[in-house]
């Protein structure tokens, strides 16, 4: 891999040099995206393949954690600062630095984002042949840090990609049946987009075999509560796999006692003092 400067380090993304006009007709195309408010870059990221080869690690890398559930098909992941390669890292620090959450607010229309120093749930991501992460919807509120989640980042390192390889991101309406919007997961394709109780996202189409779908994934939270109801503290999954018998009874409570939940968790954010007026 070429050695790239210290002063180049800080510099991996474009958004320093956008104008003001530019930032607003951003900020216009955000708030009135379909299905729900996104933004789409291509050729976000200023280093090409050549430039990070052999340095996203490989699908036989130890330090991978690995999902075995059926909504996260193959996928793996790694949020440890102290493991991942230094130059992914730098990724990271320039996408929670000042100048690009100002950029974020910017954009997005929310005051007072703050990053996630863990990166819960984010990191870098990895998804294998056969590997899908079906529609869902993300938590909302982070206990951890007793946040409020409000924006997802999604980087993808896929050097060449494909809509047949399979793994594309998908934007759904909610309660609709096929997605609203496919996002190629090719290499320097940024996706931003408000993350509530109507993002419903996913790749439900298996990456096919050969490849290996490779991406970074940050989140961006407010200490203040949404006006609306924008979800609680877990993931909820569009629809549940075809399940038979004990499997199928289990699926039924677990939806009842979600349903149950989230509809309690709405009348708890009615209630909450915290949130924005």
């Amino acid at each position: 891999m070429p050695e790239i400067s210290t002063s180049e380090r800080n510099n991996f993304f474009d958004f320093r040099s956008y104008t003001n006009e530019y930032v607003e007709r951003l900020a216009s195309q955000f708030k009135q995206a379909r299905p729900f408010p996104h933004l789409v870059f291509e050729d976000f990221l200023n280093l090409t393949p050549d430039e990070m080869a052999g340095v996203y690690p490989a699908p036989d890398w130890p330090h991978w954690n690995k999902r075995k559930d059926f909504y996260q098909r193959g996928k793996m992941y790694c949020r440890d600062t102290d493991i991942i390669p230094s130059l992914i890292s730098s990724l990271f620090y320039e996408l929670s630095s000042p100048p690009f959450l100002r950029f974020l607010e910017s954009v997005t229309g929310i005051d007072g984002i703050i990053p996630d120093p863990y990166y819960e749930g984010g990191g870098l991501h990895c998804s294998g042949p056969e590997g899908a992460l079906m529609p869902h919807t993300d938590f909302h509120y982070y206990d951890r840090l007793k946040l409020y989640r409000r924006i997802n980042l999604l980087l993808y390192l896929n050097p060449v990609w494909e809509e047949s390889f399979g793994g594309c991101l998908e934007l759904w309406e909610k309660g609709a049946k096929q997605p609203a919007k496919l996002v190629v997961p090719k290499w320097g394709t940024c996706v931003i987009f408000r993350t509530d109780d109507n993002s419903v996202h996913g790749f439900s189409t298996p990456i096919e075999q050969g490849h290996w779908r490779c991406s970074i994934a940050l989140y961006y939270y407010s200490s203040q509560e949404t006006a609306r109801f924008s979800g609680d503290t877990i993931t909820y999954w569009k629809q549940h796999g075809a399940q038979s018998g004990l499997n199928r009874l289990r699926i039924l409570w677990y939806k009842l006692l979600t349903l149950g939940a989230h509809k309690l968790s709405q009348f708890a954010h009615q209630a909450n003092p915290n949130k924005e007026p």
